[in-house]
C-alpha cells in the first residue's frame, strides 16, 4: 500500500516526487498567484484570497510562502481545519514534522470525524516520528470516529498488516 499525505480535500497526493523527478510548476498557478497577490494589496484580510493563495502555493510547493498564507488566514478563520490540515502539511515537507503535528492535533480537537487530519497524523507519526504505534492509533481513532470513511478496508488492512509485521519480530524467550 503507497501511503501519502493527503491535502483537506483528499484528493490531491502530498509526498514529494523520487529526487529528480519533480512536478513542473504549472505556468496557469503562477498567474493565479500574481492575480490573488493584487487582490491582497487591496483587501489584506480577504480570507477567501489568503486561502486561495495558500493552496496555489502548496500544490507548488512553495511551502514556507503557503505556510505564511495560511497563518493569515487561520488568525481570521481559527477553526478551519482543512486550511490547519494543509498547512500542516507543508510543515512536514518544509521538514518540521513536530509542528505538523501539532496542527494536527489541534484539527482534530475542533473537528474528531475530520478524516485528512487524523490520516495525516498516522503518517507522519509513523514515516517522521518513528511512532507507530502511536500513528497506528491515530488511524484507529481515525476508523472509529468516520464510520464512512472511503478507505475503511484498505486502512485497516494495513494496520493489521503493520501490527502483525510488529509482532512478527518481537521475539519470544
Amino acid at each position: 500500500m503507497v501511503l501519502t499525505l493527503l491535502s483537506a480535500g483528499g484528493c490531491r497526493k502530498k509526498e514529494a516526487p523520487p529526487s529528480g523527478e519533480g512536478e513542473a510548476i504549472n505556468l496557469n498557478a503562477l498567474s493565479q498567484i500574481d492575480n490573488y497577490k493584487e487582490i491582497l494589496k487591496k483587501d489584506p484580510n480577504n480570507l477567501q484570497a489568503l486561502i486561495s493563495i495558500g493552496n496555489l502555493y502548496f500544490d507548488t510547493r512553495q511551502d514556507i510562502l503557503a505556510i505564511e498564507h495560511y497563518k493569515k488566514a487561520l488568525a481570521i478563520d481559527p477553526r478551519n481545519v482543512n486550511v490547519r490540515t494543509d498547512m500542516a502539511v507543508c510543515y512536514r515537507r518544509a521538514g518540521n514534522p513536530d509542528r505538523a503535528v501539532e496542527e494536527l492535533k489541534k484539527a482534530i480537537s475542533m473537528d474528531p470525524r475530520h478524516a485528512q487530519s487524523r490520516y495525516n497524523l498516522g503518517i507522519i507519526l509513523i514515516h517522521d516520528k518513528n511512532d507507530v504505534e502511536g500513528g497506528l492509533r491515530a488511524w484507529e481513532a481515525l476508523l472509529e470516529n468516520v464510520p464512512n470513511y472511503p478507505y475503511r478496508d484498505s486502512l485497516r488492512n494495513e494496520i493489521a498488516r503493520m501490527r502483525g509485521m510488529r509482532d512478527s519480530t518481537k521475539q519470544k524467550f
